[in-house]
């Protein structure tokens, strides 16, 4: 939405200022358009092939160098691409993935809250906790205990 004002305001302006025909001004918009769709197309496609890889090897310390590598991008170019076509970083993406396999093990195992944040891909514990907290709203601790 906040695209199309500013392509509406752009339109105005230029026409305003007479710098291209109304035909000109719509080719510009519609080159522009293609422009958009084929590198929507492409995001998408390294989009889903960093996110194989960031499923495969949650439980590992991997870090945006290490996804971008992967998909033979840069960190740069990798964020964007997330936040074009998921509104949130590789990390974010990796620490939801990573607090729905607890979310998961939670349910299913008797297995300790420190446990289940090694074998999710968290090396402390406390960390797990509190980016648990932020994502669900309460503790692995207290999530358990609703279940």
């Amino acid at each position: 939405e906040e695209d199309m004002t500013r392509l509406n305001r752009g339109v105005a302006t230029v026409l305003e200022k007479g710098l291209f025909s109304l035909d000109e001004t719509v080719e510009h918009i519609n080159a522009a358009l293609e422009r958009k769709r084929r590198l929507s197309g492409e995001a998408q496609r390294l989009v889903r092939k960093a996110m194989a890889f960031i499923h495969e090897h949650s439980a590992e310390s991997i870090s945006r160098r290490d996804i971008a590598q992967h998909v033979s991008i840069s960190e740069d170019h990798l964020t964007f691409c997330f936040r074009q076509e998921l509104g949130k970083t590789p990390i974010e993406y990796l620490q939801r993935y990573r607090v729905h396999q607890a979310r998961l093990l939670l349910k299913d195992s008797e297995r300790s809250i420190g446990e289940i944040a090694l074998d999710v891909g968290f090396s402390d514990s406390g960390y797990f906790s509190r980016v648990f907290r932020r994502m669900t709203g309460m503790s692995p601790e207290t999530y358990r205990k609703s279940l």
